[in-house]
């Protein structure tokens, strides 16, 4: 077996897995929101900026503040579900999860400073996103159906062609160091190395669980002259915590075969992310009839400053009555993420007390998210960011019914595709939702229901013959808001 002084494996390892640990995906992670909010705002699938007087407005339209009249406190506890479905090499798998959190927590005070003026000021808490999830992937590798065997091994040999065995660092040293590699000794090119498991069959499987979630510290104030022009400006402290743990395992399909020692390769990796910012949020509302009303705001993008990262890899192989140099490294990394900006826009018709309609559209160009370290040069996690995103148009459309003291509330949200043509993915989504309040003069309460779905593509490992994983991810929110007016 072959040896490797641990200090030396330890600091290659360091300097790889920071060059690699950050990359596109967590910018799109951080960047991409999916508002919970408040009970009636997500029973109209966000789409109500050119109505307001909802507090979760003022992280999508900060000047709905100014339709408020009355003082009001808000909580949003919610109940969260997470269900992915995943096919691999014709072997399906699904997996899901349950969480409760709290969508909003509130507060908005009015003052009448005029005959025809209202000041009014709010802050408190909406969540942006959520992060809970839990899914697993199986199958047999796609040599089983083909004869082109596929392992994560064939990344390691792919990841180390080109350099001499002395030469090898991180991940590349490990497998070399484990015979998880050998030397292609029937390459014409020097310094090409081969899977030692090349063509034989493996089981190949994946358990990933992820928690955590974003959420928004606002400070807002707007006004309303004559019910006319309503104007307002968020400042927001957007925050998020992200946890995600998945085990990759490979065991050979037919644990008689004696052409190798070759058992099993397990991977474990954990990572746990934290950051801060700050971004600004300027709206506008126009009412030119009583039944029509428009609504503009722009989102700055945000701004975090500081995101930390804490990490974890363990790998392991089993041969036959052995198993060899199970290693495990702990490692942290800081960073810094501009977001997307955003634009959007809201034509609200309202019907007297009864009913009101609302349009929605949201601009995000996910092209302008931008990686920086002062430990490490993001150029080309850079370069991808503007290869594989694309400015997303978000649309949507939603209804409420006043029945009084009831309402009844229906919403439709589509999101187009961030990806470009390059990445071979589609991350286009649909928000179907609905829901009931109750209100009197000083009490509401409000039920909403909201269900979203959409498909993604991924993969094991980057290797020409890689199978394609298709999973489709299912998000359902029962959400119930509390209210005081005073």
């Amino acid at each position: 077996m072959k040896k490797i002084n641990t200090v030396l494996l330890g600091m290659i390892l360091i300097s790889f897995f920071n060059a690699s640990g950050q990359d596109e995906t967590d910018a799109f992670r951080y960047s991409q929101l999916v508002p919970t909010g408040t009970a009636r705002f997500s029973s109209l699938a966000g789409s109500m900026g050119g109505f307001g007087a909802d507090f979760s407005c003022l992280s999508s339209n900060p000047a709905g503040i100014g339709v408020y009249k009355r003082n009001e406190f808000t909580i949003s506890p919610s109940l969260y579900y997470a269900k992915t479905t995943s096919t691999y090499n014709t072997s399906d798998a699904y997996d899901w999860k349950y969480n409760f959190n709290l969508g909003n927590l509130g507060a908005v005070f009015v003052m009448p400073i005029a005959k025809k003026w209202f000041v009014q000021f709010g802050t408190g808490l909406n969540r942006l996103n959520n992060y809970n999830n839990r899914y697993i992937i199986k199958g047999i590798n796609q040599g089983y159906f083909d004869n082109t065997t596929t392992s994560i091994t064939d990344y390691f040999a792919q990841i180390s062609n080109g350099a001499a065995d002395s030469n090898l660092i991180g991940l590349s040293d490990w497998a070399y160091q484990n015979y998880i590699i050998d030397p292609d000794t029937n390459s014409p090119i020097a310094n090409q190395y081969i899977s030692h498991i090349a063509g034989l069959n493996v089981n190949q499987r994946k358990n990933m669980s992820s928690t955590g979630s974003a959420n928004e510290y606002i400070f807002s104030g707007g006004a309303n002259y004559n019910d006319v022009v309503y104007i307002g400006a968020t400042l927001g402290i957007p925050f998020f915590s992200y946890t995600n743990s998945y085990t990759y395992t490979e065991t050979l399909h037919d644990s008689l075969n004696t052409q190798t020692l070759f058992r099993s390769l397990s991977s474990r990796h954990t990572l746990s992310s934290k950051g801060t910012g700050i971004n600004l949020k300027l709206g506008v509302l126009y009412q030119p009839f009583k039944f029509l009303r428009f609504g503009a705001a722009f989102h700055t993008p945000t701004f975090y400053n500081n995101i930390r990262e804490y990490y974890s890899f363990e790998y392991e192989t089993i041969w036959e009555e052995k198993t060899y140099d199970d290693y495990t490294y702990d490692g942290k990394f800081d960073y810094t993420l501009t977001t997307p900006y955003r634009v959007l826009g809201d034509i609200g018709f309202i019907f007297g007390k009864y009913a009101f309609i609302n349009v929605h559209y949201n601009f995000t160009d996910y092209s302008s998210m931008q990686l920086f370290s002062r430990y490490y040069d993001f150029e080309g996690e850079n370069e991808k960011i503007r290869e594989y995103y694309q400015a997303v148009h978000n649309i949507g459309i939603s209804g409420e019914l006043n029945l009084s003291p009831v309402s009844l509330r229906l919403g439709y949200m589509y999101s187009s595709n961030p990806y470009q043509a390059a990445a071979d993915n589609d991350g286009s989504y649909h928000l179907i939702t609905g829901g009931i309040g109750l209100r009197t003069n000083h009490f509401f309460t409000d039920f909403a229901y909201v269900h979203r779905f959409f498909y993604d593509k991924s993969v094991f490992y980057d290797t020409p013959n890689s199978s394609i994983i298709d999973s489709k991810i299912t998000n359902q929110h029962f959400i119930l808001t509390f209210g005081i007016k005073i």
